[in-house]
């Protein structure tokens, strides 16, 4: 089995935000549900997407590690070069059975 180098959510959230700054105290936000982010001057934006294509800016290790946390670790080319793959099947499939058919009935029409 293939294992994707990326298994636990540390290793996304290094690979979205980077490493989290000397000092940094993790706070429960869920408890919170009016917790509002603090923009930190030292952590550069990041954007992050979801799923579905939608991005967020982020502004703080601590904003940055809740997204992707919550799924916004998504990178958008990922979905297009699958989707791509996809294609590729499908027409792949479409031509090889429509081959099938005329060949088929090719040697139905040779042998009347």
């Amino acid at each position: 089995m293939i294992r994707h180098p990326l298994n636990t959510l540390k290793d996304y959230v290094t690979k979205f935000c980077g490493e989290a700054p000397v000092g940094f105290q993790q706070i429960d936000i869920k408890s919170n549900p009016n917790f509002v982010f603090k923009n930190d001057p030292t952590f550069n934006s990041v954007q992050l997407f979801d799923v579905e294509g939608n991005s967020v800016f982020v502004n703080s290790y601590l904003e940055c590690q809740h997204y992707v946390a919550g799924g916004w670790n998504y990178i958008p080319f990922q979905r297009h070069e699958s989707d791509y793959h996809m294609f590729l099947i499908y027409i792949s499939l479409s031509i090889l059975i429509a081959t099938y058919v005329i060949s088929k009935n090719s040697m139905k029409n040779i042998f009347k």
